[in-house]
């Protein structure tokens, strides 16, 4: 599957700022296309990043705008639930305290059910480092993935092919199968061209 990488400030980067996501893509069975036409490429990643103010930059809404309507894969990291979740009329909270440390990722429990628990386990340990988080939930969304605190882990979209985590599977060293996120997007494409 070809993987089109939407940057936060660009819409595709530079496969050097982004390995992990590039090694972890392609681990899955996938390329990553960082430097084709988002139209080009079979499924959508989206990383993490910055913060994310009310709406959504208006390239990156545009995007997300087109491989919905295509009903094409779309795997959110991070920031890329947050664009998700935005992008589907939900709110986050700007600060939510205890899941960043200057120090790096910080490894937690979560539950999982449905897709996710499928993938990952239902009490998967995962890695953190973020201080937004989904707030109110956007239309056609659906929770798959807490924290104990109950902040939002994990979601999907109930009719499209959309699967996204507040934590990052391209880095995460120990606990949870990170790299069954990244197989899950490569067998939808698998599944929607037939093989």
């Amino acid at each position: 599957c070809r993987v089109a990488a939407l940057m936060p400030r660009d819409i595709l980067g530079d496969a050097a700022t982004y390995q992990n996501y590039a090694l972890a893509v392609e681990r899955a069975g996938g390329i990553s296309c960082f430097e084709s036409r988002p139209a080009d490429c079979d499924c959508l990643l989206l990383p993490g990043g910055g913060d994310i103010a009310d709406r959504l930059p208006p390239e990156e809404e545009r995007v997300i705008a087109a491989f919905t309507a295509a009903e094409k894969p779309i795997l959110g990291i991070c920031r890329g639930l947050q664009a998700l979740n935005v992008f589907f009329g939900g709110t986050l909270y700007a600060y939510i305290p205890g899941h960043q440390s200057p120090e790096g990722d910080i490894l937690h429990a979560t539950r999982a059910v449905g897709e996710l628990a499928e993938l990952v386990g239902t009490e998967p340990l995962v890695n953190s480092n973020h201080h937004q988080a989904v707030h109110r939930l956007g239309a056609g969304l659906s929770v798959r993935q807490w924290a104990g605190d109950g902040v939002i882990e994990g979601i999907c979209h109930t009719a499209l092919p959309i699967l996204a985590v507040q934590w990052h599977p391209e880095r995460l060293r120990t606990g949870a199968d990170g790299a069954a996120v990244f197989r899950w997007l490569c067998r939808c494409i698998e599944k929607t061209s037939g093989g």
